[in-house]
């Protein structure tokens, strides 16, 4: 019986907990990647504002990270946002 009662609390508290470890950790990994298109299109066209080669860091993204043009574009976007501000 106890051991049923460990199973339990570890699915309804642990795994959802483990989960939300694993979702975080990739987020650092999109947003990373993010960085390092940003900072390489960045040194590719200087002479251009990041609003011009936005979509190539996207399409870049997706390719790589395999998410959703969305959640690209925002990671796209908070690490330009990220390079301006320091």
């Amino acid at each position: 019986m106890a051991l049923m009662v460990v199973g339990h609390v570890g699915r309804k508290y642990l795994l959802p907990f483990l989960t939300v470890g694993k979702h975080q950790k990739y987020a650092g990994f999109v947003a990373m990647i993010a960085d390092e298109i940003t900072d390489d299109l960045r040194h590719k066209y200087p002479d251009k504002q990041w609003t011009e080669w936005l979509d190539e860091a996207v399409d870049l993204l997706v390719d790589i990270c395999e998410v959703g043009p969305d959640v690209a574009r925002r990671a796209i976007s908070a690490a330009v946002a990220r390079r301006q501000a320091g």
